[in-house]
């Protein structure tokens, strides 16, 4: 009879422990879904490499071409998921790429992000068109 809540106590485990991976998932995804449309629209470019500073920016920018329901809905992310004081770039970063995949403009996102970057020659060191 101590099977029970020896089961019990590890089926909670699981159930946490799933609950976190797939709250880990949706940011995963959009990830990969943000750049796997960097790898269609401008492989030789290489802005996987981007540092999150550099990528800041272009995200920054795409944001502004936005119409004020959509940057609305940026800026909510954004404070939603890094409304902590120490979350930085990389934080905000993956609100806004998420922001896109849920909205289904993830190509757009990349497009934008092509087109504001010449090309990256390692991590972090990467030109920018301007």
């Amino acid at each position: 009879m101590r099977l029970r809540p020896i089961f019990f106590a590890a089926f909670a485990l699981a159930a946490i422990a799933a609950g976190s991976a797939q709250a880990q998932t949706a940011s995963e995804e959009a990830r990969d879904h943000f750049e796997a449309a960097l790898n269609r629209n401008c492989p030789q470019k290489q802005l996987q490499l981007l540092s999150a500073r550099d990528l800041r920016d272009g995200l920054e920018e795409y944001s502004e071409g936005l119409s004020p329901d959509e940057h609305d809905r940026v800026a909510k992310a954004e404070t939603d998921r890094c409304s902590t004081g120490d979350t930085g770039a990389a934080c905000v970063n993956m609100a806004d790429i998420q922001a896109a995949d849920d909205v289904g403009r993830i190509d757009d996102l990349s497009l934008s992000i092509c087109g504001f970057f010449l090309r990256c020659r390692d991590q972090g060191d990467c030109d920018y068109t301007r």
